[in-house]
């Protein structure tokens, strides 16, 4: 790049027309998580993938949430051998249950 810089001012004129950052809907304050053209209330991160970012999938059958994109669990098996959601909880969630 050459030396020289750039600066471009909008007019007096327009900045009556632009929207203050204080302007906002009680419903669209908080924390937000954007990624992916994904805009995610920070309240609701706990329910998509960390990894790809889609929404969890939640398996009544073996009390556990999942990733459909990444077929992946997103929860641990305990560590109770006897535990009837975990013994026979496949290695991935979308394979073929027995």
């Amino acid at each position: 790049m050459n030396d020289k810089m750039n600066f471009f001012l909008d007019p007096k004129h327009r900045a009556v027309q632009k929207s203050s950052i204080m302007n906002y809907k009680q419903d669209q304050q908080g924390l937000y998580l954007v990624a992916n053209k994904k805009v995610i209330n920070w309240m609701e991160v706990h329910t998509y993938c960390h990894h790809c970012l889609s929404p969890l999938t939640f398996d009544d059958e073996f009390d556990a949430s999942y990733c459909a994109s990444c077929n992946e669990w997103r929860e641990e098996s305990c560590s109770d051998i006897d535990c009837e959601y975990c013994e026979n909880r496949p290695k991935r969630p979308l394979d073929p249950r027995r």
